[in-house]
């Protein structure tokens, strides 16, 4: 298949799949004019590619899990991968702690802005945002 046509089948544009194989994710071979000729498993190995991303993988840790894929057995596939995946879902955990924190600071700002009073003199430090103390603390 050509490009194009691999393009078009995966939804993974042109220069998508140029990038995937400049970082080795994909190896086309060349017809006799030149063009990239790819063969029906790519669509396969753009599928897993694509799904990883999903994940959240970086294309490093993706193109290391593709080469045990194809060198390995399941059981060194499942013991490649389980890491991964835990330390993603680690720092989706660290990532959910800092979005958690970030909406309490949010609730009470807006909180603090609803209790400012309707005046219309100069606006005083009371309706101002609160800095975290070092604990955390507003």
């Amino acid at each position: 298949m050509r490009i194009s046509d691999v393009s078009k089948r995966s939804r993974v544009p042109a220069t998508t799949l140029r990038y995937y194989e400049s970082v080795g994710l994909i190896a086309p071979g060349r017809s006799s004019n030149g063009y990239r000729d790819y063969d029906a498993d790519v669509l396969a190995r753009l599928d897993l590619i694509e799904s990883s991303k999903e994940l959240g993988l970086p294309l490093e840790d993706i193109g290391r899990h593709l080469r045990v894929l194809e060198t390995t057995s399941c059981t060194d596939v499942r013991d490649a991968l389980r890491p991964l995946l835990a330390e993603r879902v680690r720092q989706l955990d660290e990532k959910r702690a800092r979005l958690d924190e970030l909406r309490s600071r949010l609730e009470r700002a807006d909180h603090d802005l609803a209790a400012c009073p309707d005046r219309a003199d100069l606006c005083a430090t009371e309706c101002a945002f609160q800095p975290r103390d070092r604990d955390g603390a507003a």
